[in-house]
């Protein structure tokens, strides 16, 4: 999809209503924004959006994760490998992964954790790979970006062992029940909600709020999990206004007032401003765009 097709999609009017907002889990490194990757980094902040954490899930895209960062000083970035990664990347990759957590622009260890879910790669190879950054988050006090499937006792139970209780976090497009959220929150973590949200509302009013406004992110996941009602298609982080109304809606309060309360907990876990937001931009122009190619995005 080019950058001008389902423009109507997009307008502020229809998602933003002029408002600003953080999306706290994207994926623009990966193959479905080869195309057009920076005409949707320029359209989504011309839209209202003042911050995207860009989420690592593999060594192999890690230049693109950073060439990212380092063209806009808005975009944050995680250094991580997902689970379904863990039977194709091994200790070298994640070696080679360790050694960007000192790059200015990485904030957050992930993402990482188990997938019982999909069949995708072995669980003990999970599990191996999801210790290692535990303790990865552990020693270098960064955060962790957890994605957890069907798995929420496998990762409470490695979380508990390897990080000691001093490592914090967000568990991303949570998908539990009240317990699991209650021992989400007993262990310092965020709930990050997305796109999944909007596709049975219904169900999730009780658990939102039974839940503390200060534990909840909001985020994409993009390219999937575009919200209802046109969730066939690619998403965006200019989305996440649209999660926020519908969250909003099922919390019974004010979109804006959601929207400012989730990027207050963006900026303390992962530390985005939100005092200057608008005064971020690093290369309105796009000139990182033939790096782009270069790099074999």
């Amino acid at each position: 999809r080019g950058a001008g097709q389902g423009a109507g999609v997009f307008r502020r009017s229809a998602i933003g209503r002029g408002q600003i907002m953080i999306d706290t889990h994207a994926h623009l490194h990966l193959p479905d924004f080869d195309h057009d990757r920076e005409c949707v980094v320029i359209r989504d902040f011309a839209l209202g959006l003042t911050g995207i954490l860009e989420v690592s899930i593999s060594a192999n895209r890690w230049s693109i994760v950073k060439l990212l960062a380092e063209g806009d000083r808005r975009i944050l970035a995680t250094a991580g490998v997902h689970p379904h990664e863990a039977a194709r990347e091994t200790a070298p990759d994640l070696r080679a992964l360790e050694k960007q957590i000192h790059h200015s622009s990485v904030v957050a260890i992930g993402e990482t954790g188990i997938d019982t879910y999909r069949d995708y790669a072995p669980l003990e190879d999970q599990r191996k790979l999801f210790a290692a950054q535990v303790r990865l988050a552990r020693e270098s006090g960064l955060p962790l970006v957890i994605h957890c499937r069907e798995a929420f006792q496998e990762v409470f139970s490695i979380l508990d062992r390897e990080g000691r209780g001093e490592v914090r976090g967000v568990f991303h497009c949570f998908s539990g029940d009240l317990t699991a959220a209650r021992q989400v929150l007993a262990r310092g973590f965020a709930v990050g909600l997305g796109g999944a949200v909007t596709y049975a509302p219904e169900r999730w009013r009780p658990l939102l709020r039974s839940l503390p406004l200060e534990s909840l992110l909001l985020e994409t996941d993009c390219p999937y999990l575009r919200p209802a009602p046109d969730r066939g298609g690619r998403n965006e982080p200019a989305l996440v206004f649209h999660t926020a109304q519908v969250v909003a809606e099922l919390l019974g309060i004010d979109p804006g007032e959601l929207e400012r309360i989730a990027d207050r907990n963006a900026a303390e876990l992962f530390g985005f401003s939100v005092t200057a937001r608008d005064q971020g931009a690093g290369v309105p122009g796009g000139q990182h765009a033939d790096r782009f190619r270069d790099s074999g995005a």
